[in-house]
């Protein structure tokens, strides 16, 4: 972006003042209940646009974004596409910053709408106003107050979030919180006609708060740039991306949703290898490796070791590490002398994977901590996946006892460890509950677990591979 890059961006994040231009008093418009939510959120210098002036929720309503007697640092534009042009010379007059395009009916609707989006580009940028957008919900950010929608986290974190489609932006920004974690920033950017997805990931590897990111993206305009500036970010904070248009059928879509040109599969591919970027073919998928990259240590290998009580678990669980290109190597000889001192002595495996029997998962405080203490030590394991139901009742002081129990042994092992809570449906989750509040990530099934190491591992390889340079 050169030598304007954070004075460009910057505002458009951490704005002292926004104008929603567009307003009116439905509480079904856009602006409405931008201005509500902000309100809400703290955000005090907020202005309402709208030529019939008036007030709104208290507020005085300004018949033009040039009326407001306050700079201006960020305007939501929320009208009809054939009003932006004028707004947007009032923006330029007025000195705002950036400008976030709610409306549509621009690249993605065919010749006629790309160049009245080139022509607004213009427009824009002979003033020095940057455009989020259009087809977009624009920019978040909790610690600036800036929470356009109730429903967002209140308090920020460290995940750094992209996404080219608003409802999915909203999605992702929930997930993580429901996840046990928060965003620190995050931006919905539309069809990328001025400000693209490449700039505000250029920008969220450079946030201090922002340690790891999330994207979902149906096209990249510039590819030379993208690629280069991720395999700059990538060895100091993962990206985990969800790319949309994979199929000839996804990327009609994409070009009707937001006009960006998706990237063939096979290039896709071929830049994640060599800029690591972690690539996750859905959501869930995108949550379970955000979980496991942020909480878990790199491991030195592929090998696991899997340790589980029922039997079942532990051929899944071994299909999966196996099919998703881990490796499941024997023990060593000391490993299993320890381990048959362990288990019980019928219905039992004391080889890789370890299966432990239905009667170790009464009490994981003896036989999957002992487990996890030998196995831990192998030196043939890199990282462990530990499967078990637990007790089928709940008691919170026996539970946060076994947690914090399994959790220093874990901590002892200083391995990277995945719990998989195979229960089903009603089933109590025990210990399981707090494990997962303890930054341990635990998952419901076993390939949901392995995939999680899969991609730990293959992050880990690539900052390998890095520092091999």
């Amino acid at each position: 972006m050169g030598k304007n890059f954070k004075s460009d961006i910057e505002p458009l994040f951490s704005p002292r003042s926004v104008a929603l231009v567009g307003i009116s008093k439905t509480a079904t418009n856009v602006a409405y209940m931008f201005l509500h939510n902000l309100l809400e959120a703290g955000f005090t210098r907020v202005y309402p646009v709208n030529p019939k002036g008036g007030k709104i929720l208290g507020i005085k309503v300004y018949p033009s974004i040039k009326n407001i007697p306050d700079k201006v640092d960020l305007a939501l534009l929320t009208v009809p596409r054939k009003a932006i042009p004028e707004i947007l010379r009032d923006c330029v007059e007025k000195g705002v910053k950036g400008a976030i395009l709610y409306s549509g009916g621009f690249s993605e609707a065919g010749p006629e709408g790309r160049k009245f989006e080139e022509r607004i580009v213009r427009i824009a940028r002979k003033g020095g106003t940057r455009i989020i957008g259009p087809n977009c919900v624009g920019t978040y950010n909790p610690s600036a107050k800036l929470i356009p929608q109730a429903i967002l986290p209140k308090e920020s974190g460290p995940v750094g979030v992209i996404s080219h489609s608003g409802f999915l932006f909203y999605y992702l920004l929930m997930s993580i919180n429901d996840a046990g974690l928060k965003p620190s920033k995050g931006v919905s950017c539309g069809s990328d006609c001025d400000l693209t997805c490449v700039d505000f990931l250029e920008y969220l590897g450079n946030d201090s708060k922002t340690r790891i990111i999330v994207a979902y993206l149906e096209g990249i305009r510039d590819g030379k740039r993208f690629f280069r500036i991720a395999r700059k970010i990538s060895p100091a904070k993962p990206i985990i991306v969800l790319k949309g248009g994979n199929t000839d059928a996804g990327r009609k879509a994409s070009a009707s949703h937001t006009g960006t040109l998706a990237v063939p599969t096979a290039i896709w591919k071929a830049m994640c290898s060599q800029s690591g970027i972690v690539s996750v073919d859905s959501f869930e998928q995108m949550m379970d490796t955000l979980v496991a990259l942020h909480h878990l240590p790199r491991p030195k290998g592929k090998r696991v070791g899997i340790i589980t009580t029922p039997g079942g678990l532990a051929v899944t669980a071994t299909d999966a590490c196996n099919e998703l290109g881990l490796e499941i190597p024997q023990l060593s000889a000391k490993t299993q002398k320890g381990l048959a001192g362990v288990a019980e002595s019928v219905g039992t495996s004391v080889s890789n994977p370890v299966d432990l029997g239905l009667i170790a998962a009464l009490a994981p405080e003896h036989y999957i901590k002992e487990a996890i203490r030998f196995v831990a030590r192998d030196p043939n394991i890199d990282m462990m996946l530990v499967a078990f139901t637990g007790p089928p009742f709940d008691d919170d002081v026996r539970d946060r006892k076994v947690a914090d129990i399994l959790l220093k042994e874990i901590a002892d092992g200083a391995k990277p460890t995945v719990i998989c809570g195979a229960i089903p449906q009603g089933w109590p989750k025990g210990e399981l509950r707090f494990l997962a509040k303890s930054n341990v990530p635990v998952y419901p099934e076993p390939r949901r677990a392995a995939y999680a190491l899969a991609k730990l591992t293959y992050y880990s390889e690539f900052l390998r591979s890095i520092e091999a340079k």
